[in-house]
C-alpha cells in the first residue's frame, strides 16, 4: 500500500477523532489511553469478522440468499449486531471503571476512539482490496458512519454512568441496554439499505445517512455545550 492510498485509509477516521476530541472541552483525556482505545477497538475487529463469516454461513441455512429477509437479517444480525456489541465489550472493558470517567463527554469521546479502531482496522481489509475508489468513498460514509454510531453509544454509555453514580440502578441498566440497541439499529439500516439492491433503498439510504449526520453534529455539539461531571 504506497503513502497516498495509505492516508486515505487512515486520515478520515483520525480527522474524526481529533474533531471530537476536540469538543471535550472541561477536561482533557490522556492521549495515551485514547490511543490505547483505539487500537483495542482496532483488535475487536478481528473476532467480528470471524463471527460474521460463521454468523453467514449459518444464515444461509435459514434464508435464501439475495432475499429481502436474507439481506435483512444480514445486515441486522449478520453484522450489526455483532460488529456493535464487540466495540460494547471493549468499551465497557476499558473505560467503566476508568478513574478519568467522569464527565459525561468522556462517554462520547471513548466510544468514538473504539469504533474508530474499529472502522479503520474493517477499512484497511477493504482499502487493500478496493484500492483508492474504495478509500473515498468510505472516506464519507463507513467511516463517519461508524463515528456516528460511537456518539450514540456514547451518550447511552455516560448517562448509564451517571445514573449509577446516582443510584438509579434501573436506569443505569436501561440505559447500558439503549448503548447496545441504539446503534445497533442504526447500523442495520444503514446496511440493510446499502445491501438491497434496489435504486429507491439506495436513495433511502442516501436520505437517512444525511439525516442521520445533522442528527449526530447537532446532539454532539450539544452534548459539548452542556457538558458536566457525573460524581464528585
Amino acid at each position: 500500500m504506497d503513502d497516498l492510498l495509505l492516508a486515505a485509509t487512515v486520515l478520515p477516521g483520525i480527522a474524526f477523532m481529533y474533531y471530537i476530541y476536540t469538543l471535550d472541552r472541561i477536561e482533557k483525556e490522556p492521549v495515551d489511553f485514547l490511543i490505547k482505545l483505539v487500537g483495542i477497538g482496532a483488535i475487536s475487529c478481528i473476532p467480528a469478522i470471524i463471527i460474521e463469516l460463521a454468523a453467514d454461513g449459518l444464515l444461509g441455512v435459514f434464508f435464501y440468499p439475495t432475499t429481502p429477509a436474507y439481506v435483512f437479517a444480514e445486515a441486522f444480525f449478520g453484522v450489526a449486531v455483532i460488529e456493535e456489541l464487540c466495540k460494547y465489550y471493549v468499551l465497557k472493558r476499558y473505560t467503566w471503571t476508568h478513574p478519568g470517567f467522569n464527565y459525561h463527554f468522556d462517554a462520547i469521546l471513548y466510544a468514538v476512539c473504539v469504533s474508530m479502531g474499529f472502522a479503520l482496522l474493517e477499512n484497511f481489509f477493504y482499502v487493500l482490496e478496493g484500492g483508492m475508489t474504495i478509500a473515498l468513498s468510505r472516506a464519507v460514509t463507513s467511516i463517519p458512519g461508524h463515528g456516528v454510531f460511537g456518539i450514540f453509544m456514547g451518550i447511552y454509555y455516560g448517562d448509564a454512568k451517571e445514573h449509577l453514580h446516582c443510584m438509579r440502578r434501573r436506569l443505569k441498566d436501561s440505559s447500558l441496554r439503549m448503548a447496545i440497541f441504539v446503534p445497533t439499529v442504526l447500523h442495520g439500516l444503514y446496511d440493510f439499505f446499502i445491501l438491497t439492491d434496489d435504486e429507491t433503498m439506495i436513495f433511502c439510504w442516501l436520505i437517512f445517512i444525511v439525516v442521520l449526520y445533522v442528527v449526530a453534529y447537532k446532539k454532539v455539539k450539544k452534548m459539548s455545550r452542556e457538558d458536566h461531571q457525573i460524581y464528585y
